[in-house]
């Protein structure tokens, strides 16, 4: 997924400071964290991606009376993802657009969430299946509306938290030589270091600069000269960390963009502590 479209959240920083704010002067709701609601599922997150993909990119498909449900695995916490949240169940991973920000307080990673489908669009976002209020074809690009913060609760129902998923551990030219059933997957790659060029520069130059900035890493040792982008927002918190010069894992969402992609949550999810074995 492309997500420069999710990384214009500082224009957005004094409503949602505003809104928090007002969120204060009142009594917190109850706690029910703790409660899941148990909803019947008649859907597979893996079938449900499987429309979308069947569909061809920027194309869309209006849903019926389904459920689904799933463990989100990325919100917008550090701005690295923008009014999405990523969830996943056991059998696959989807993107959800949503049109409001701050969702991580309500939704964090962690939290079980079932998803009403009905009335809801299913879209191929440039070879990513993501959920979406609705989706606008034009030529080969699409317009998403993401499920308003007003109908948020009516399609998104919160059940309990916490709960741990697993990354799934991979070899990258694995990864890439398969990558439609890990689309949205938290997935940990091994092995891996970044290109010569990024060590010591910034993850992400200053939004003022760049929406967002490309970062590649590769396996070592490197037998097929396989890289992977990795997609870091100028708006992301962690934008001024500077990238390691180690070798390790690196644990993400796996996406795509009209070709792969991979983004951190935070940089903790760039385990690169060993030594670094390439050039």
């Amino acid at each position: 997924m492309k997500f420069s479209r999710f990384a214009l959240c500082s224009l957005f920083a004094s409503a949602f400071f505003f809104n928090s704010c007002v969120k204060q002067t009142f009594d917190a709701p109850p706690d029910t964290s703790q409660v899941d609601p148990n909803l019947p599922v008649n859907l597979s997150i893996s079938k449900l991606s499987g429309i979308a993909l069947g569909l061809g990119t920027g194309q869309s498909r209006v849903l019926g009376d389904s459920t689904i449900y799933g463990i989100i695995t990325a919100d917008d916490r550090t701005g690295n993802f923008y009014k999405t949240l990523v969830i996943q169940d056991s059998t696959g991973a989807i993107a959800v657009s949503i049109s409001a920000t701050g969702l991580y307080a309500d939704y964090p990673i962690g939290r079980k969430i079932y998803i009403k489908l009905k009335g809801l669009t299913v879209v191929n976002y440039h070879g990513l299946p993501e959920i979406a209020l609705s989706a606008t074809a034009s030529g080969s690009s699409v317009t998403v509306t993401g499920i308003p913060s007003t109908l948020l609760t009516t399609y998104v129902v919160k059940a309990s938290f916490p709960h741990t998923v697993t990354p799934l551990k991979m070899r990258l030219d694995d990864l890439i030589t398969n990558y439609i059933p890990y689309l949205n997957m938290l997935v940990e790659i091994e092995n891996m270091e970044f290109e010569t060029a990024s060590i010591g520069a910034a993850y992400a130059a200053p939004s003022t600069q760049s929406i967002s900035t490309s970062r590649y890493l590769h396996p070592c040792p490197n037998i097929n000269n396989t890289t992977l982008q990795m997609y870091n927002s100028g708006y992301a918190t962690f934008q001024p960390a500077i990238i390691p010069a180690g070798k390790g894992s690196v644990t993400g969402i796996f996406s795509f963009y009209n070709a792969v992609q991979f983004l951190i949550r935070d940089t903790s999810d760039v385990k690169l502590t060993g030594n670094r074995d390439c050039p």
